[in-house]
Formats: structure tokens, sequence, C-alpha cells
């Protein structure tokens, strides 16, 4: 039976692809025009049957090599295994992309999250709990906690959305012994030290303890991380006044802390001596570089 015959501007309309695409197929020998007794190029049936199996396969985003290796009539091959090992790895690398769009979500969304609370939340005291977490890592010296930040997250898909948790020890001195506006730091091996002018005197001391990688349990299923059985958690029934605020320091500012203790001790509650400090993103504002930070103060009932 003789076949229908199309020029390359009928199988570009037919098609819904461009002539340049056919004659960059012929070129990589997936399709074969041929030639009339007037010289016009043309395509049977059996071409255009052929096209819609490659058209069909490049919609898999199955590439132009394989499609020539898959297409090439001198391969004794079967194509049929030839496919079912490409569409396999196809496969794989779908699953693997759907995988990191969802962790691309979850980082929006987290984010997202935090960029609302600084702009809702900013500079007001309120009560509440640390986001239920896994405790990936504790007792890290002050300056190694960014290191090992970034060591898992090198090593494990998603751990990127761990937060560093700083802990300090609230304490003061007696009145005998003046004491300026400042925040020492001081745990052995961590000791650390900052101060402000003399001139503002204060008896509320800061000592550093630790600092501390935590995973919201909700962020552990877009990482690549096996969460131990055993792993220690966070409390969410422990109570805590928590502050949004910038600055340029790691360390929270002394003035802050006494906001919140003035809050505690006005609305009732006791506050204890434990305070976290974490910062949630970096960023600039007033042309300087600053941290997003959110303070934790273990308060309970009086």
């Amino acid at each position: 039976m003789n076949q229908r015959k199309y020029l390359i501007g009928d199988v570009a309309s037919l098609m819904g692809m461009s002539r340049d695409t056919i004659r960059h197929y012929e070129k990589r020998g997936l399709l074969t025009a041929q030639k009339a007794e007037n010289g016009y190029r043309y395509y049977t049936e059996t071409d255009l049957s052929r096209l819609l199996g490659i058209l069909y396969q490049r919609k898999m985003d199955i590439g132009l090599n394989d499609l020539a290796a898959l297409w090439n009539a001198q391969d004794s091959s079967d194509s049929n295994e030839q496919l079912n090992r490409i569409i396999s790895q196809r496969l794989a690398e779908e699953e693997a992309a759907i995988e990191e769009h969802k962790r691309t979500i979850a980082r929006l969304k987290l984010t997202k999250n935090d960029c609302e609370n600084m702009q809702k939340y900013a500079d007001q005291i309120f009560l509440c709990s640390i986001p239920d977490s896994y405790l990936i890592e504790t007792d890290l010296a002050f300056h190694d906690g960014l290191e090992q930040w970034f060591q898992y997250a090198k090593e494990y898909n998603g751990l990127d959305t761990m937060y560093l948790f700083d802990e300090f020890q609230l304490q003061t001195t007696s009145p005998e012994m003046p004491l300026a506006d400042s925040l020492h730091i001081a745990a052995g091996k961590n000791a650390l030290s900052a101060s402000q002018p003399a001139a503002q005197k204060d008896t509320l001391c800061l000592d550093y303890q630790r600092s501390s990688l935590l995973l919201h349990k909700d962020m552990a299923e877009y990482t690549d991380y096996s969460v131990p059985t055993d792993i220690p958690c966070t409390d969410p029934s422990r109570q805590y006044l928590s502050v949004f605020y910038t600055s340029q320091d790691r360390i929270p500012p002394v003035h802050v802390v006494r906001n919140m203790i003035a809050y505690a001790q006005k609305n009732g509650l006791h506050h204890g001596s434990q305070l976290f400090s974490t910062f949630l993103m970096q960023g600039i504002r007033g042309q300087k570089q600053c941290y997003y930070m959110q303070l934790y103060l273990a308060v309970s009932d009086s």
C-alpha cells in the first residue's frame, strides 16, 4: 500500500514543532527524509509514526544521545531492553528531583514563617515553647557550633534547616561588687568576654554554657539524616518567655534580657536561670549586617 507523503512543513504543522527541530533530528540520525523525483524531501507515515515515538520519549526527558542509540537500526540489541534501562535511570533522577523540590519548599515555608514572626512579634515579649525538636548535637563550644552546622549540612541533604542554639545561665552580683553593664561569658574552655561602657552599671551577668544544633521534628522527613531512636529532644511542655530582635552580635544584649525579666515579674511568672538564644537568619539592616535573633527565657507560674 502506498504511503502518504509529507513535506517538512506538513510535518511541522501536524506535530506542532519547528522545521529546525525536524532538521536537527535528521542530523542526529533520528529521522531520514526521502527525496522525490521533483527534488522535494518528504516523510512517510512510517516516519511520522517513528517521530511520534521519539516525541513521546522526549517528553520523558530522555536525551538525544540515548534516543539516537535506541533508534539506531544498525544496533542489533533489543531497544526495549535499552529503553527499560534508560527509563529506570530517568525515574531515579526524577524521584531525586522531587525530593529536592520538597526540601526547597520546606526551606521556603520555614524561612517564611521566621520572616513573618520577626515582622509580627519584633521586640514583643510573649509566652511560648521551644519548637518540638531533635537535639542533633549538644555541648558544643561557642565557636564550634557554626562549624558543626556546616559539616552536617554538607554531609546530609536537608540538615541546613537546623537551628544553632546558645545556652546561657543568668547570674547576678552583689550590690557591694559593682559590675559594668556587661556580658561576661565564661565556661572553662569556652571562655569569651564582651563588655559595654562602665558608666552603665548593672548586676546582671550571663554565663555561656554550651551550644546545640536543633532540628525541628516536622523537618526531619526532608533530610537524608537517619535520626537515632535514642536522640534527646526538646520538651514542648516547658514554658518560655520569648522575644524577636535584631543585633549585630550573636551574643544576647543584656538590656533585652532585663526587659524579659521585668515582664515575667510584672505578669506573675517566676523566671529561671536558663536562657537560650538562636539566630533565625542573617541579613542587612541599617546598611549593616545583622542577626535576626530569638531569645527563650525559662519561666514557670509563681
